[in-house]
């Protein structure tokens, strides 16, 4: 497993499609979090918010960077499309785990915020919601569901969209709304280990049904 995340580590870095989603999670990040004051648990929403979109588009770019050709050869070298599939969400998890840390320590060193460890885990708990989700909505709307790339990033981008936007739907856009609530953050991470176990589940499921799919068209 770990020649496969290599490879495909390898193959994206050089295609260099990943630039894209990284100097958009960058770029936001730091227009809206520089000089910032104030309660650190409301600016995560920013960091949130923006990993989600981040990590949607780095997971689409991880799982169509090979076109199906060659994405056969490679499954028939590992062993099977299943291991293809989790080398690269294991992959997108890994980017996801240092984008995460950004988000999470950039908002203290840019800005100047009240904070304590209460907020850190509210913080940790609302990004890693995020960044299951964002992996989630990612492996639905790659190419072995959607056959064709633009179609596959027009999706994702609605989906991504829609998904912090919808009142009420979980897991995100309830995670979000507790962080700008100005409750206490220790009173937020209950609900939010919740939303992130919630999270968890559902990338879990869209992987499954995303394998299911793909064995169909093999």
């Amino acid at each position: 497993m770990g020649a496969l995340i290599r490879y495909n580590l390898a193959a994206v870095v050089q295609g260099q499609r990943y630039v894209a989603p990284l100097l958009f999670f960058g770029i936001v990040l730091f227009v809206f979090t520089v000089n910032d004051r104030g309660l650190l648990a409301n600016i995560y929403v920013v960091s949130a918010s923006t990993l989600l979109v981040s990590m949607c588009w780095l997971t689409v770019t991880i799982l169509n960077h090979e076109d199906p050709v060659r994405r056969s050869i490679q499954s028939v070298t590992a062993g099977g499309s299943g291991r293809v599939l989790i080398a690269e969400v294991a992959l997108a998890l890994l980017a996801g785990v240092g984008l995460t840390v950004v988000g999470l320590v950039f908002p203290i060193l840019s800005g100047s915020h009240q904070w304590d460890g209460s907020s850190l885990a509210a913080g940790v708990l609302a990004l890693a919601t995020c960044l299951f989700t964002g992996i989630a909505i990612g492996v639905l709307c790659s190419r072995l569901v959607v056959p064709r790339t633009g179609y596959s990033l027009l999706l994702a981008l609605v989906v991504v969209i829609a998904v912090p936007l919808t009142p009420g739907l979980p897991p995100v856009n309830p995670a979000l709304r507790l962080l700008s609530s100005n409750q206490p953050a220790g009173e937020l991470l209950y609900p939010l280990s919740g939303y992130l176990g919630l999270s968890i589940v559902v990338a879990a499921g869209c992987i499954a049904v995303t394998r299911a799919i793909s064995v169909r068209r093999e």
